[in-house]
């Protein structure tokens, strides 16, 4: 089976979530012996170099890009305001990727499209114009209600304005163009209803990120420090970020030893002026899987956003016990299986993390079920043939 894969940035290097949830389709794919052409967006934000792909994959897909301007431009941005569509989806939009898809698909006979988010579907209309097989979209979050969220966290009641246009126009867009598709891979069941509930009469089904188990990986629950996992040029890790340096005075208060680590790229001056005695800024590690067990604790007191986060998953599948809120835990079924620790107030995040921080047995306790719901939910074999079957659907 052919199949174009188009994503709205290059897959490698696997910076945030969204790239190793890339990353896990691709390679489910490829072990069901598809032949992908793989098509990215290169954006300032999210360059592509083809040195950051590994050799084994390049083989594989022969990855093309073509960089574009994603910058928020004033101008545009204020004319928006008196037009119809989403100012966030245009701004994916260029005339040279476009050109560059047709171009792919004038050459090659593809079965089947599958476009990586709703910032690549800007070209569909250009795509129905010359391929008559599937297209079939992947979302990671709905994308409306990342910005609602961002809207209603805003102090400044003229950008909360904004922020709100920005997310009503993206929530029309998102609902219309989605019922233009042959299909909908969606990430979490959470989404798969809501998209349901807001009409989407396209077939739609959960497809969850598959987590690989590394056996050869052991937690040492003797460990007991606090990490934070997180791009930090996308606002809900921002968040999720400074509510745990706010709020880590106070565990630190109550447990004397414990230090807190942040972990992930682009950390802003503002950032690095927080890092004091016991909190250290780590920025991008090469081994994560090494830096986590032997550090101790996730704790992702998460804010805003939609959809399933990669990185919990990551931690669960090599035992870390995490703790995180209930937005920040969406997708995972932690209630029948004390997986994990929800603590949405402060005094929950704080009393949460000193319990953990405490308790080694509970430590174990938590990490080794969290092994085991990986285990049974987010099997890559399993997934990977269903998204093969799905794919094949009539």
């Amino acid at each position: 089976m052919k199949t174009l894969h188009i994503t709205s940035k290059p897959i490698f290097p696997l910076v945030d979530g969204g790239c190793v949830a890339m990353r896990n389709l691709l390679d489910g794919l490829l072990a069901e012996n598809t032949s992908i052409k793989h098509l990215a967006i290169s954006t300032k934000k999210h360059p592509f170099f083809l040195e950051n792909y590994p050799d084994g994959i390049l083989k594989k897909i022969a990855p093309e890009s073509i960089q574009i301007n994603t910058d928020v431009c004033i101008v545009d941005a204020i004319k928006h305001l008196f037009k119809k569509g989403s100012y966030n989806v245009s701004r994916f939009y260029s005339d040279n990727i476009k050109k560059l898809i047709i171009s792919e698909l004038n050459v090659t006979n593809y079965e089947v499209i599958i476009l990586e988010s709703l910032y690549c579907t800007p070209y569909l209309a250009a795509i129905r114009a010359v391929f008559k097989g599937k297209v079939i979209v992947r979302i990671h979050n709905i994308e409306s209600d990342i910005w609602s969220n961002y809207a209603s966290n805003e102090t400044n009641p003229f950008k909360r304005l904004y922020l709100k246009k920005l997310a009503n126009d993206l929530k029309s867009y998102e609902f219309n163009i989605l019922n233009k598709v042959d299909g909908v891979l969606a990430i979490t069941e959470e989404n798969k209803i809501k998209l349901e509930q807001n009409g989407i009469k396209t077939k739609c089904i959960t497809i969850p990120v598959a987590v690989n188990i590394n056996e050869q990986v052991e937690s040492d629950y003797s460990a007991n420090n606090l990490f934070h996992i997180g791009a930090m040029n996308w606002q809900p890790n921002i968040e999720s970020a400074k509510r745990l340096i706010k709020l880590f005075p106070e565990i630190r208060k109550q447990s004397k030893e414990t230090k807190l680590h942040l972990v992930g790229s682009n950390f802003s001056a503002a950032f690095q002026q927080n890092e004091k005695e016991n909190i250290y800024i780590e920025g991008f590690v090469e081994n994560l899987q090494h830096f986590a067990t032997n550090t101790g604790i996730l704790v992702a007191p998460i804010i805003s956003g939609s959809g399933i986060r990669i990185k919990i998953l990551e931690m669960m599948a090599i035992g870390i016990p995490v703790v995180t809120t209930k937005l920040g835990a969406e997708g995972i079924l932690h209630e029948k299986y004390n997986c994990l620790i929800i603590a949405n107030s402060d005094e929950e995040i704080i009393r949460e993390s000193l319990r953990l921080i405490n308790d080694h047995e509970l430590r174990k306790e938590i990490g080794q079920n969290a092994i085991a719901y990986i285990k049974k939910y987010h099997n890559f074999k399993e997934i990977s043939q269903q998204l093969i079957e799905f794919i094949h659907e009539k």
